[in-house]
Parts: C-alpha cells; sequence; structure tokens
C-alpha cells in the first residue's frame, strides 16, 4: 500500500473528512516506521533503488544517443534524471559535453569555409567588374613605349 492510498483512504475513514496527510507519516518517525516495515509497495520500490545502485556500480550502461526534443517536457526530463544512478549521469554529461564539443568544433570550420567563400566571391565579383569596366590592369603594357 502506498502512503497516498493511506492518505486517501483515511479522508474517507475520517468522520470530519480530513484523514492523514502524507507529510504527517513522512515527519512521525514511528509512523513512517510502520510505514516502511508493512508497506510491500515501499519494499519494492527499496528494493529497486538498490538493484539500480548495485547495477550503477558493476557497469555503468551507455548513455543514450542524444536525440533532444527543443518542445520537451523539461519537467519529465527533470523527473528522469532524478531517476538515474549518479554513474548513468556522469555518462549522460560526458556525452552531452563530447557532443557539444563536436559541434562546436564543427561550428568553428563552418564558420571558416564560409569566410573563404565570400573572399572568393568577392575576388570574382572584382574581377567581373574589372572586365566590364574594360579596365583591365596590366603593368607589364604600361611600361613599353
Amino acid at each position: 500500500m502506498t502512503i497516498e492510498a493511506i492518505c486517501r483512504t483515511s479522508v474517507e475513514l475520517d468522520s470530519e473528512g480530513r484523514g492523514v496527510k502524507k507529510s504527517a507519516i513522512m515527519e512521525n518517525p514511528d509512523a513512517h516506521a510502520y510505514y516502511r516495515e508493512h508497506s510491500d509497495s515501499y519494499r519494492a520500490a527499496q528494493a529497486r533503488k538498490q538493484q539500480m545502485i548495485r547495477k550503477g556500480k558493476s557497469t555503468p550502461r551507455p548513455a543514450q544517443p542524444l536525440r533532444i526534443d527543443p518542445k520537451r517536457d523539461r519537467e519529465r526530463v527533470r523527473y528522469r534524471y532524478l531517476q538515474m544512478t549518479k554513474a548513468d549521469l556522469v555518462e549522460r554529461l560526458l556525452s552531452v559535453e563530447q557532443a557539444y564539443a563536436d559541434v562546436h568544433q564543427q561550428l568553428v570550420q563552418l564558420q571558416f569555409q564560409l569566410i573563404e567563400l565570400e573572399e572568393k566571391e568577392q575576388r570574382q565579383a572584382l574581377r567581373q567588374s574589372q572586365r566590364k569596366g574594360g579596365t583591365t590592369q596590366n603593368h607589364d603594357r604600361a611600361e613599353e613605349p
């Protein structure tokens, strides 16, 4: 039984309709200990956490490919990250940093290529304007008598 189920049921059973709040169970050491001892859902959750910790210590999972939707639900992503082990988070962070470095390097290369293309276009435009204007600059002919 979950704490939420206890709270819902307690509201139904309470003659005043107030019931027991989750914080009351969590903050009362005796009530929380009793809940931990008798709740199957709590013990199952603890077993899953321990299993994840053991998996995380032995071999961290390789990080998932970076497919990030800019319109993603950030709260859902936050929750998913909070469920991950520290080892998995470190792997994810390392892969994101590497991807960021790769993208930054690609950006720098593209900027240099763009500059080279712009300079090439400027040289071609200058040559074409010189041809159309009929003014070719040939210094060898200027020196002939």
